[in-house]
């Protein structure tokens, strides 16, 4: 699907990403670690949003600079951390953003149909005529997800981008994004890859997990491999106990 060869990013003489190698495939991918550690950034990089990286990325087996922007648009999609908006704009008006690559190519009725299917996914069809700025933080960040959703939602093989996407969601809203992203994976083979924070999470749903520290691949492979505590506590440089049961891991630190 996509991968980087010496992948470096250089900012006031400091490498933010350093010499990543990485090939990613269908399935869930989280990338954890500590602040500063790059993860943004390397998502930016492998989604095109940075461009002036040393390396190579291929997506596709396409180099990815090579893209035109409506042309990568239609192949995959990038969630940010920001939720914010300057304009009173709807909340249907927001989510229809994401089906704008896709005006020149399909009819405005097909466009709205989707929209609609990604509206009700979302649980927010009830907000849809309401302002976007007066939402709380957490129906901010259903509203933007179902945008960059729909930006890719009938595509094979999409490449979803998603960066700290449930720090504001409700757990049954964490729950429903994840079973989404299942359904997608096992219907549309997407790809999706996803920066988070909280061990517990990333062990429980992840297919694979990028380990970082300082800008560099600290590890990567299945979670039970990488999460363990000598790594965690190399990369967080505190103590970390996994506690282990039937259906998770407890990652404690108390």
């Amino acid at each position: 699907m996509i991968k980087s060869e010496n992948l470096t990013l250089n900012r006031s003489s400091k490498n933010i990403v350093n010499n990543i190698n990485y090939i990613l495939n269908p399935g869930i991918t989280s990338i954890i670690g500590p602040n500063g550690a790059g993860k943004t950034t390397l998502i930016k990089c492998l989604s095109g949003l940075i461009k002036d990286f040393e390396g190579s990325i291929e997506f596709k087996n396409k180099n990815l600079l090579s893209y035109k922007s409506k042309e990568i648009a239609r192949l995959r999609a990038f969630a940010s951390q920001s939720n914010e908006v300057s304009f009173p704009f709807s909340v249907k008006e927001i989510v229809s953003m994401g089906r704008y690559s896709f005006t020149d190519i399909m009819s405005e009725r097909e466009n709205e149909k989707i929209v609609k299917d990604v509206i009700d996914h979302f649980s927010i069809s009830h907000l849809s005529k309401q302002n976007f700025n007066t939402l709380s933080g957490g129906e901010k960040q259903r509203v933007q997800l179902a945008r960059i959703f729909s930006q890719i939602w009938e595509i094979k093989e999409g490449l979803l981008f998603l960066d700290e996407p449930i720090s504001a969601l409700d757990f049954n809203y964490q729950v429903k994004l994840f079973k989404l992203i299942k359904n997608k994976i096992s219907t549309h083979n997407w790809s999706v890859v996803i920066v988070l924070h909280d061990l517990q999470v990333a062990s429980k749903f992840s297919n694979n997990i990028i380990l970082m520290k300082d800008g560099n691949i600290f590890d990567h492979g299945y979670p039970e491999n990488v999460l363990s505590e000598r790594n965690l506590l190399n990369v967080y440089e505190t103590p970390i106990k996994i506690i282990k049961t039937d259906d998770l891991n407890i990652y404690s630190i108390f």
